[in-house]
Formats: C-alpha cells, structure tokens, sequence
C-alpha cells in the first residue's frame, strides 16, 4: 500500500516529536511500557481524518506535505488537526485498518476524533493511569479516568451515535480508542472505560482478526 491508500479511521503508530515528547516519554516510564516491532517503537497514536489527495502542495500547506489529508493526534495543550507530512511515512510507522461494523463506520471513528481537538491531557492523566496500571485500581480512580463531558450530538456523518459523551482529558491511545469505541466497535477487553494505554492498544489490535496491518517500507 501507498501513502495515499490511508483511509479516515485508520490508526498510526509511531515514535513522538515536538513539545509533547518529554511529557510522553516520563509518561510512558512511569506506565513501564515499551512496546516494539522492528523499527516501529509505539510511542504515539493517532488517527486518520480525511483521506489523501492528488492534488500538489499549496501555499497554504507547510513545506512536506504531500497533499491535503489530515490526522487527528492528542496533545498537552488540546488535540490537534494537522496535515498529513511525508515524515509519518517511513519504518517508523504503522497504520492499523479495523474490519466496519457498518458501512461509513471509519468515517463516524474520523468525525468523532474530530470532535475531540481541543480535548487536553496533562501529567496527572498518565499519573492516574500508572496508578491504575500499577495495580490500584479503585472505583474512585476509574471514574477520574473516565471523566467525560457533556452529551454532544450529531457527530458521525454516517449517524453512528444520535448523542454521546467525550473525554474531558485523553493521551493518544484513549482518543483514537474512543473515537472507535463510541461508534460501537469494541476494541480492547477487560480494561475500563478510558484505560487505554499505545502499547496496550497496538498489542491488542495485532491480535485482532480482520484487523489490516499497513507496514511503510523505504
């Protein structure tokens, strides 16, 4: 497959850049999770929001972006709709695609994700996570976890959810697994609302049937 081939809903791996990547890193320290194949070191998880087209670059678009596609991916500051860039296409990537339920059903996972840009995380997000990873897993702990806001509706353009709740905070992982599970596709097992770890959700849809795995290659 291609770059072009990606489809909104598909989800990608990869290492983390940028401002994030501190609060990442201590974060994932403090979840003692690492989890690798071959060069593929799941540090983030995002999602894809519009497929690629074939269009050239434009003025308005920086400077390696293949063309007008766009990912959603978690940050500190609020979730974050950008371009598509050529350097989320080499060995260090991964893009997982999940069998529909329906048909559009990849497409409500994109709407949702889009829903939730502006949807902030901080330390003490991976904090209550570790925690929980750790073994204190509490009522208590779990609803600070699965904190959610106000019933939104008509999110979906294919009519997934006539009303439904987002995070009030979501790392990576949570988002893109929320943005699937509010559409009715049940991904991970035996983990609470909201206590979705990268590594745990790479390893669990490399398990999956029908699941198609998209490997970059130079």
């Amino acid at each position: 497959m291609k770059l072009q081939d990606l489809r909104p809903g598909d989800i990608g791996f990869g290492p983390i850049h940028g401002p994030a990547s501190l609060l990442v890193t201590t974060g994932q320290a403090m979840l003692g999770e690492s989890f690798r194949v071959g060069g593929l070191n799941v540090q983030h998880v995002f999602m894809i929001t519009e497929a690629l087209h074939d269009e050239e670059p434009s003025e308005e678009w920086p400077t390696g972006v293949i063309n007008k596609g766009s990912l959603v991916e978690a940050m500190p500051g609020g979730a974050v709709e950008v371009p598509i860039m050529l350097d989320r296409w080499t060995p260090r990537f991964a893009y997982a695609r999940l069998p529909e339920d329906y048909s559009g059903q990849g497409s409500d996972a994109a709407a949702i994700a889009r829903a939730m840009v502006g949807t902030p995380y901080s330390f003490a997000s991976y904090g209550a996570l570790a925690l929980w990873r750790w073994g204190i897993k509490t009522p208590r702990l779990e609803r600070w976890i699965g904190r959610q806001g106000d019933l939104q509706a008509g999110l979906g353009p294919y009519g997934s959810s006539p009303a439904i709740r987002l995070p009030k905070e979501a790392i990576c992982s949570v988002l893109v697994d929320q943005a699937w599970s509010l559409t009715g596709k049940k991904i991970m097992e035996s983990v609470p609302h909201q206590c979705v770890t990268p590594g745990a959700l790479a390893a669990r849809l490399l398990t999956m049937d029908d699941v198609t795995w998209i490997w970059p290659r130079d």
